[in-house]
């Protein structure tokens, strides 16, 4: 009778064991399955992927003429861009690079189109053409934001963006008709806005930044005159606000480029030297 009872006893053990193991089993693959989609989400865009985005048949014609100077394929490749991912577009401007990012993040990711007050007074049209009749869904417009009051919650974002804007936190006025323009009453203070980038970045998140090259030692004047930027000045800039520089990019410089015009001279607008920086937390 005893040996009876202890292999029933024996034989539930074993039921209950197997059905143990078959749960854990159940949920390591359902972990193992979330863990894959999640890296799959988050795995750049495949060149393939890229050149669909680019050839897209609804972007605009008029962005398509600017694809040469601009080489939007090498750019995104470059940022390590893939689906689900969220992007903030800073200066965002018309937004050319935002309709981009818009497509490759897809339907599964958001995008931040950032433009501050000055950017509004030059870009608004634009804007509103570009995302009019929800050609986007899934652009986020902050419209008149400073970039140090994104409403953007803290760790959320992987790629932070700007493509030939950043000098412009140094583009205070101008001078139209023999009379001085003001736009801005003083510089952006760039440690806030830094700050800012580094609450919304993830860990593992990114800051990419293209902009027209000026002089090495040519101070904040030449982003205020010829809309153009020290590469060292940003370089020290994020590495002062506890940014790393990654990687850089090259295919974006021109040598011909004396860099001493406004980048808005018929002889060297759309091809000036442009520098490509890639800085992690």
């Amino acid at each position: 009778m005893r040996l009876s009872n202890e292999s029933g006893l024996n034989s539930m053990k074993s039921r209950m064991f197997t059905v143990s193991l078959s749960k854990s089993l159940a949920l390591m693959l359902a972990v193992s399955a979330m863990s894959f989609k999640i890296q799959a989400a988050n795995s750049p865009l495949s060149q393939q992927q890229i050149a669909d985005v680019v050839s897209a048949s609804d972007r605009p014609q008029e962005d398509r003429q600017r694809d040469e100077s601009r080489k939007p394929a090498q750019v995104l490749t470059f940022t390590g861009i893939g689906k689900g991912q969220v992007v903030l577009d800073f200066f965002a401007g018309g937004g050319w690079y935002t309709e981009l990012i818009s497509k490759a993040v897809g339907e599964t990711g958001k995008v931040y189109m950032q433009n501050d007050s000055v950017y509004w007074q030059f870009a608004q049209k634009d804007i509103i053409k570009r995302t009019q009749d929800n050609r986007l869904p899934n652009v986020v417009r902050l419209d008149n934001v400073a970039l140090s009051e994104m409403p953007i919650p803290d760790n959320s974002v992987d790629i932070i963006f700007a493509a030939l804007g950043y000098h412009d936190m140094y583009f205070t006025d101008t001078v139209r008709d023999d009379k001085v323009v003001t736009f801005r009453d003083d510089v952006v203070d760039y440690m806030p806005v830094l700050s800012t980038f580094k609450r919304i970045l993830k860990e593992d998140g990114v800051v990419v930044i293209i902009d027209h090259s000026a002089k090495a030692g040519s101070g904040f004047d030449a982003a205020n005159t010829l809309h153009r930027i020290d590469p060292n000045i940003i370089k020290h800039q994020f590495e002062s606000a506890g940014f790393t520089l990654t990687e850089e990019a090259f295919y974006l410089r021109n040598p011909e480029d004396d860099l001493q015009k406004s980048v808005f001279a018929a002889d060297i607008r759309g091809k000036t030297d442009r520098f490509i920086f890639k800085f992690g937390k």
